[in-house]
This record gives C-alpha cells, structure tokens and sequence, in this order.
C-alpha cells in the first residue's frame, strides 16, 4: 500500500514539474510576433517601397533587429522566409495608438504605383516611416502629405484594395 502511495506521489509531482516548465519551452515561440512585431500586407495592386516595386500579394514586415534599431525593417513574401527588401526607415510618432496594425499608403498617380509611407505595430505609438526614394535629378523635396490615403489597417494583416 506504501508502495501504491509512494509511485502516486512521484507521479503527482513528475506532471507538476512538466506542467511548471513545459509552458516556458512555448512562451518565447508565441510571443515571436509582438518581439519582431510582424505584420502581414496583402496588396491587390504594385506598391512602392524606396526604390522596389513590390508586386501584387501578401507580405510580411518584421523588424530587423527587435532589441535594438527600431527603424530597420525586413520585408518578406507570405512565407515570412523569402527577404524581398531591407529598409531603414526613420522612427515616427502617432498619438492615438490603437489595437490595429497600420500601414499608410499614398494614393498612386497618373502611371506610378502607390507608395508605402509609414508602418505602426498595434498599439504602438512609435512606428517606421519609410523615405522617399526620389530619381537621380530631383533635388526639390516634396510635400510628404500630397496624395496621402487614410491608414489602412486590420488587427495583423492589412488589405489594399
């Protein structure tokens, strides 16, 4: 009878001690998306960025170095593998931080295509703003707010229609 209580007892404490550290084996793997604060994109129509056009389809922004230079941004395909761009952006402030991830996109015009502006992570009050990749000849800076659209955000993946 010892011996039932004894093997009961070591079990008890053997799923105790798996249920204590088998979740911080997990934690770091789900927290992945808020650490590099990665976003999916999915565009409908070409979109600037710098100096690349991307493509049509869904994207995957996550900064490049998460503990340290916020402004450095990785741009893959859907599968979060493929790098398509790396940008250094300049950080940028909004005031009304919301539960959304936002992406501001200006509209495009005549035969050039939208062009991506600035990436906020929900709930973040600090986000990238991406230059402006002006052609060789340019030497007039012009107005960052021309032809801007509204934020363009869904909680994680954004849309552009």
């Amino acid at each position: 009878m010892n011996r039932l209580k004894s093997t009961t007892a070591n079990r008890f404490k053997l799923t105790t001690a798996i249920l204590v550290v088998l979740p911080a084996f997990f934690a770091p793997s789900l927290r992945a998306d808020d650490h590099s604060k990665a976003s999916h994109l999915t565009i409908n129509q070409p979109l600037k960025v710098e100096d690349t056009l991307l493509p049509p389809g869904e994207y995957v922004f996550k900064l490049t170095q998460p503990d340290g230079n916020h402004s450095v941004v990785s741009i893959y395909g859907a599968d979060g593998i493929q790098l398509k761009k790396v940008v250094i952006g300049c950080s940028v402030y909004r005031g009304n931080a919301n539960d959304k991830t936002v992406f501001t996109i200006s509209q495009p015009q005549a035969s050039e295509p939208g062009t991506l502006k600035s990436w906020f992570y929900r709930g973040d009050n600090y986000g990238v703003e991406f230059p402006a990749k002006e052609p060789a000849g340019e030497g007039v800076a012009k107005s960052k707010h021309k032809g801007q659209t509204g934020a363009i955000a869904d909680d994680g993946s954004s849309n552009r229609n």
